[in-house]
C-alpha cells in the first residue's frame, strides 16, 4: 500500500483554475465551480434545490423571480436539463407543463439538450417510471446528434446523416467523442453497428486510465508512458 500511495504522490496535481478567495463575487460560496459560485443569490438556489429533487422550492424560487431558462453551472446546463440528468420526472414534468420552460432552445456547453441529458442517463423506455425522453418526445423535443447517439435513436441518427451530419464529428467538450463513443458510453450496441456499418470510426486512445475528468480528454499522445519508454517522445515517463 504503500508504495502505490507513493506512486499517487507522484501523479501531478490536475488543472485548477478557481480564482482566490478575495476575486469571487460570493466568497463564502465554493462548490468547485466558480460559474455556480458567481449566480445571483435566486439562481444559486435554484441550482441546489433542482439537484436535490427540491419541487416545492423550484417553483417558489422561481415565482420570487429566478430564470426558469438560466444556465446554472460550468456546463450550462439548466433546471430542466439538471432534472433530466438527476432522473427527477416530476420535476421535468412540472417545469415544462407549468413553469413552462423551453426544452429545446437552451443548449449547454457540450451543444446537448434537455432531453439528450434524459437519454445520455437512459431515463426512457424501458426503464419504467423514469421515461423522461419519451415524455419530452410527446411534447415535441427531440435528440440532438449526441443525444442520439448516447440515447442509441437509430431512426434519428439515421436522419442526421441522411441530411449531411458529419458520423466522425469530434465533440470538444464530451471529451473529443465522436458519435461511436457516446454510443459505446450509452450501451447502444445496435446504434453502434449501425454508426460502423455508415463509416463510423472506433477511436483508438492509448493513454492512463483516467483519474480525474481531465484525463478524459487523453488519446495518449504526449502522456503515455510507452512512448516516451521506446524513445518515441521526450519525456520522463512513470509505469505502474
Amino acid at each position: 500500500s504503500g508504495f502505490f500511495a507513493e506512486l499517487l504522490k507522484q501523479l501531478p496535481e490536475p488543472p485548477n483554475d478557481y480564482p482566490p478567495k478575495e476575486e469571487r463575487p460570493f466568497p463564502d460560496r465554493f462548490t468547485n465551480d466558480i460559474f455556480r459560485d458567481s449566480l445571483p443569490e435566486l439562481e444559486f438556489n435554484l441550482e441546489e434545490a433542482c439537484v436535490k429533487g427540491n419541487l416545492q422550492a423550484v417553483h417558489e424560487l422561481i415565482m420570487r423571480g429566478a430564470n426558469k431558462d438560466a444556465p446554472l453551472d460550468k456546463e450550462l446546463k439548466t433546471p430542466l436539463m439538471i432534472a433530466c440528468e438527476m432522473g427527477w420526472f416530476s420535476m421535468v414534468k412540472w417545469l415544462v407543463e407549468v413553469e413552462g420552460a423551453d426544452p429545446d432552445g437552451p443548449i449547454s456547453r457540450a451543444g446537448l439538450r434537455a432531453i439528450d441529458y434524459a437519454g445520455k442517463a437512459q431515463f426512457k423506455w424501458p426503464n419504467e417510471d423514469l421515461e423522461i425522453a419519451d415524455y419530452l418526445k410527446s411534447m415535441g423535443s427531440n435528440y440532438t446528434w449526441w443525444g442520439a447517439c448516447f440515447a442509441g435513436d437509430i431512426p434519428r441518427i439515421d436522419e442526421y446523416l441522411d441530411n449531411g451530419q458529419d458520423i466522425n464529428e469530434i465533440n470538444p467538450v464530451l471529451w473529443n467523442y465522436n458519435g461511436m463513443d457516446c454510443a459505446i458510453y450509452g450501451g447502444q450496441g445496435k446504434a453502434a453497428q449501425f454508426l460502423v456499418a455508415r463509416g463510423g470510426l472506433i477511436q483508438i486512445r492509448n493513454c492512463h486510465v483516467p483519474v480525474w475528468e481531465e484525463m478524459l480528454w487523453s488519446h495518449g499522445r504526449g502522456d503515455a508512458f510507452m512512448y516516451k519508454e521506446w524513445g518515441l517522445e521526450e519525456g520522463s515517463f512513470m509505469k505502474i
